[in-house]
């Protein structure tokens, strides 16, 4: 028995920040890179990950190393629901590879953390043969992340679970968080939360800047901004105009005015050297470093950015998808 899966990565659109507050959206799109994983039947579960074995039940006993808290969190989750269920468990190796990061190691800012639940989540769905729906996943993902006080947005494990470009809606945070029950929610609808598939986006051009700074989670985020934010991901859903990224990226300016580092030197010569060009550009995520993307309505851009990037220290990533990708 050998089942393999891979996850991708995952870029904003549009509407990170947005999607911080209950029943906004965002826009979210998966890429060409992934993380990967096997299993393989075997007499004890063990957790292979650089090389180095990790077997499970001394990684919960001892604790274990930052980069696969996730995955034993998740394994831990999935058993549980197997018990509630009467199913049998299975030992199993367990191997992944990581391409989200570079060759030094450096994270590329695609979402690595959910792509490890989300991998993990639908090899345990594949050896169990539980059938578990996307929504279920997504549900089960969110409630790992709860349980491990790391919550995200959800529009990170939304996109890595459904693999195709989303509009995302965030469920109500305060519920969540008062909701005491557990496995109960995965059957139950959940307040404001939408999911709903885009079969096509306009492309886009990633850049790199390997630059990773501390966020600082000190600015507020007051009304006003979720209010335009809001507008902006709407317009920009039904349109797909870039004018709307423009737009997105001056309140994300905005917001960076609040918070130190947000908008490091490479993403704003990243932005502001498309726009020279003509160019529609913002930062993709959280800011403090990682990618940038640009709105590419004509292609012969693409080579003269590309250039003025790579002079800025900017690495383009060949990983947006094509529409037949």
């Amino acid at each position: 028995m050998r089942i393999h899966e891979k996850v991708p990565g995952k870029l904003y659109v549009i509407g990170e920040y947005n999607v911080l507050k209950s029943g906004h959206g965002a826009i979210v799109a998966p890429v060409n890179l992934f993380l990967q994983g096997t299993l393989v039947a075997n007499h004890k579960t063990t957790i292979i990950e650089g090389d180095i074995a990790h077997p499970y039940h001394v990684l919960l006993e001892n604790g274990c190393p930052h980069q696969l808290k996730n995955t034993v969190a998740t394994i831990t989750f999935f058993n549980e629901y197997l018990a509630l269920k009467g199913i049998p468990l299975k030992e199993f190796e367990y191997t992944i590879e990581n391409n989200l990061i570079s060759d030094e190691q450096v994270k590329f800012g695609l979402g690595s953390s959910a792509a490890s639940v989300v991998l993990t989540l639908k090899l345990l769905n594949r050896l169990y043969c539980t059938n578990l729906s996307p929504l279920v996943l997504f549900k089960m993902a969110v409630l790992i992340q709860k349980e491990l006080g790391s919550l995200t947005s959800g529009g990170d494990l939304a996109c890595t679970i459904f693999d195709v470009p989303l509009y995302y809606v965030r469920y109500d945070l305060n519920w969540l968080l008062k909701e005491k029950r557990i496995f109960e929610l995965l059957e139950e609808e959940w307040p404001f939360l939408k999911i709903k598939l885009l079969t096509k986006l306009p492309t886009f051009l990633v850049g790199w800047t390997k630059e990773t700074i501390t966020p600082d989670t000190n600015g507020i985020i007051d009304a006003s901004f979720y209010k335009r934010a809001n507008k902006l991901v709407h317009n920009y859903l039904v349109t797909y105009d870039d004018i709307y990224i423009r737009q997105y990226q001056d309140l994300l300016e905005e917001l960076g005015l609040k918070r130190s580092g947000m908008i490091t030197p490479r993403l704003e010569a990243l932005v502001k050297s498309a726009n020279e060009l003509g160019v529609a550009a913002k930062i993709s995520g959280a800011g403090y470093g990682d990618c940038g993307i640009a709105q590419i309505n004509d292609q012969s851009v693409i080579e003269p950015l590309t250039k003025i990037w790579e002079n800025n220290g900017i690495i383009v990533l060949d990983i947006w998808r094509k529409d037949n990708e």
